[in-house]
């Protein structure tokens, strides 16, 4: 019997040593040159003036509500300003240090992973799947910078598992769990507007399907503990007589639901589309992101439907072939879920289906809408299930064919692992050849950022110390200018040195004598054209390059010249609202009201 006892307790802990070392090797992917080769564009700094005014002045800087929904007057809850800022006080007060809890969040998702595939697989499936989920090009990539829908995966994980465990019956702490779903659930619609609207219904579904019961006490906790966390977008509605909750409903009830027509390829009139063209597409797009989230494989194709036309461009015809394995993987997981589900006798099983079919329809339907706007984060909330369609389909082949299932089965798990961890590699190839190569080019579509070229948090710090030398050097004010993507993040990290700023006026009115002007631009783009705009006025003194980016120094022409020096006012701390645009209070303004 001892022996038993032992034999059991070094089986369980060799599985925890295995996921231990899974968990180190994502961590490092995370983590490897994190400051570096972060990305860090306009949404970055955006967020990071917020988390840096609360750690110059306190925490009473921090809002009461959390970024806009694009497209859309709704803004979210104010927890990943709140996250961030917890971050920074650990970390430091830099970009990277407030985004440090972000990696960590999401390395910790490895764990919960294993957690929940264990629900339904074998512990040897379960840490396959979780290597998949580790070294998963799509989960790394996001888990590497700061932004509201990066921490989807975590949360939703968490919100997911716990939600599963309100079921065991046989769990003594039933009831405590379903009090973590409601706090996770409450985190998780703070990041994203798809899982505000999704992930509710999820909840009540699932709880509808199962008959779940549990004492009351639990639900007043639950109920309670998600109002708590909902406080300041509370709090914020009171003081603006509902514009939020106004907002949402118009978001809600608009055609087309949310509208992230910033992303490359998207924002296509969705009106045009009928409800068939539709389903297929975003039939397609499941297919093809999550085959890149289990093999990180961007090369894909799919068909598309245009009327009673059936259309196969550049990327379906050059990516077909890997477009019908996915799909055919696809329909084998669904072959095999299916299967399971009618001969399980299992009630931890049944509702693990149960919950994959809620989280996948519900989810799915919700894009159906939104087929031709869907962006590549909106699957960080279903990334999940793209490892678990593994396991379904290497526990399908292990039931179908008996002999060779096995050996099959663990070859699929190992190629994903192999694939993922080749385009990984090569992602850091390009991370790394941006900061120092001006002709580096991205040599594949991007279905994981969108981005045309790649550039790093490191390059945008080299460029402010290069600005910051020739301010120091006349003590002029500096006027920058750059692309879109690109400005707001410079303007920050310029704001934080103490060092006078302004936008470039476009026509060039006024113009200063005494001032240090800087245009900065992709290296790969027409930058004559691109700088023609300046040339009446100014006149180039430097051209420097930074990797992908190249940076100009220009001084204003002295028949050009309309003003001798920019005058700055002091700084304002409050925050400015537009006509029209509802108000974001801070906690500060809410304190100190008389």
């Amino acid at each position: 019997m001892d022996r038993c006892i032992m034999k059991e307790h070094i089986l369980r802990h060799r599985w925890i040593y295995a996921l231990s070392v899974v968990i180190a090797v994502g961590a490092f992917l995370r983590l490897y040159h994190f400051e570096d080769w972060m990305h860090y564009q306009l949404d970055q700094a955006r967020d990071f003036r917020v988390v840096y005014a609360a750690m110059e002045y306190g925490p009473g800087e921090l809002p009461l509500q959390g970024p806009r929904a694009a497209g859309s007057f709704l803004r979210l809850g104010p927890w990943l300003y709140y996250v961030e800022y917890v971050s920074a006080l650990i970390f430091g007060n830099t970009p990277a240090g407030s985004v440090m809890i972000i990696a960590l969040l999401n390395i910790a998702a490895i764990g919960l992973f294993f957690a929940l595939s264990r629900r339904f697989f074998g512990p040897r499936l379960s840490l396959g799947l979780s290597t998949i989920f580790a070294t998963s090009l799509f989960l790394i990539s996001y888990s590497r910078f700061g932004w509201n829908p990066n921490l989807l995966t975590p949360f939703t994980l968490l919100f997911i598992y716990a939600l599963l465990r309100t079921s065991d019956t046989e769990d003594a702490r039933r009831g405590w769990w379903l009090v973590v779903a409601a706090a996770a659930l409450a985190f998780l619609m703070s990041m994203h507007f798809v899982a505000f609207v999704t992930m509710p219904l999820v909840a009540v579904l699932y709880l509808m399907w199962t008959r779940t019961r549990i004492n009351w006490r639990y639900w007043v906790g639950a109920i309670g503990v998600f109002v708590i966390l909902n406080t300041p977008l509370i709090v914020n509605d009171i003081k603006t007589g509902g514009d939020n909750a106004q907002a949402f409903m118009q978001t809600l009830l608009a055609r087309g639901g949310v509208d992230d027509s910033d992303e490359e390829g998207e924002g296509k009139d969705t009106a045009k589309h009928t409800v068939i063209e539709k389903i297929v597409t975003n039939t397609g797009l499941h297919v093809q992101y999550y085959w890149m989230i289990a093999t990180g494989d961007q090369l894909a194709g799919m068909p598309t439907l245009s009327g009673m036309d059936i259309r196969c461009d550049y990327d379906c015809r050059h990516g077909f072939g890997r477009g019908m394995i996915a799909l055919g993987c696809l329909v084998a997981a669904l072959s095999a879920l299916w299967q399971f589900y009618r001969y399980t006798s299992l009630n931890q099983e049944r509702d693990f289906l149960r919950m994959i079919v809620l989280w996948v329809g519900v989810v799915f339907l919700f894009f159906t809408p939104l087929a031709y706007d869907i962006a590549p984060r909106f699957f960080l909330l279903v990334a999940p299930v793209a490892i678990l369609v593994v396991g379904f389909v290497v526990s399908g082949v292990r039931l179908w064919l008996p002999r060779g299932g096995y050996t099959l089965g663990v070859t699929i798990v190992l190629l994903c692992i192999a694939c993922n961890m080749f385009f990984v590699l090569r992602y850091f190839g390009e991370l790394r050849a941006a900061a120092t190569d001006p002709t580096a080019e991205i040599m594949h579509r991007d279905r994981v950022l969108k981005e045309r070229v790649r550039v790093t948090f490191g390059q945008m710090m080299a460029i402010v110390d290069w600005i910051e030398e020739i301010h120091m050097s006349n003590g002029e004010a500096v006027f920058v200018h750059a692309q879109p993507e690109y400005k707001r993040a410079l303007w920050e990290r310029i704001d934080v040195r103490g060092i006078p700023r302004d936008p470039i006026a476009l026509d060039l009115s006024p113009l200063y004598r005494k001032g240090n002007y800087f245009v900065v631009v992709r290296a790969q783009s027409d930058q004559e054209a691109f700088l023609a705009k300046f040339m009446p006025g100014l006149d180039i003194v430097e051209r420097k390059a930074f990797g992908t980016l190249t940076a100009y120094y220009l001084r204003a022409k002295p028949e050009a010249v309309t003003e001798e020096e920019k005058i700055f006012a002091p700084s304002q701390r409050d925050p400015v609202f537009a006509s029209g645009v509802q108000i974001r209070y801070l906690w500060r303004q809410v304190w100190t009201e008389e």
